[in-house]
């Protein structure tokens, strides 16, 4: 498997990929996926910006210098790469369901950051749901598990 995870990075970064482990290159794909998101209504803001730092060090254990540098990492692949295909096929043929539905988590909690949910941003979710192989009732779950707990906040 790391084999084949090394393959996809090195044709997609190239020279970047070298020295990247296989969780390094896992967290790379999970943050342009993250990125996208919050790119989809083409306004990145401030909130999105913060959450995605914040969930990025949280969930893979960085400081907030280590987390830049995925973030950097990941935000030169995303605008490199025009289809998301590769990366979010690496995260469904690795991960497990609740692997990948904490990922689903992650990207719900990017988009609900700002306050709005566009069409464009639902539409993007749908489609990440898809790709990560997670049914249309277990991506509305989690939908609502992250709604209702950052109403609690």
């Amino acid at each position: 498997m790391f084999d084949a995870i090394s393959k996809f990075f090195e044709a997609k970064i190239g020279t970047q990929a070298e020295g990247l482990d296989e969780e390094r290159q896992l967290q790379v794909a999970t943050c342009v996926l993250l990125l996208e998101v919050a790119h989809a209504d083409e306004d990145f803001t401030t909130e999105e910006r913060d959450t995605i730092d914040t969930v990025v060090g949280r969930r893979f254990g960085l400081d907030r210098e280590q987390t830049r540098e995925l973030l950097d990492l990941a935000d030169s692949q995303r605008r490199q790469e025009e289809d998301l295909y590769g990366f979010s096929r690496l995260l469904n043929e690795t991960y497990s369901r609740p692997r990948k539905l904490a990922i689903l988590d992650l990207l719900w909690e990017v988009v609900f950051s700002d306050g709005v949910l566009e069409s464009h941003e639902d539409a993007l979710m749908h489609k990440m749901g898809t790709l990560l192989g997670v049914r249309h009732q277990e991506l509305m779950a989690v939908k609502v598990q992250v709604k209702k707990r950052l109403a609690g906040s």
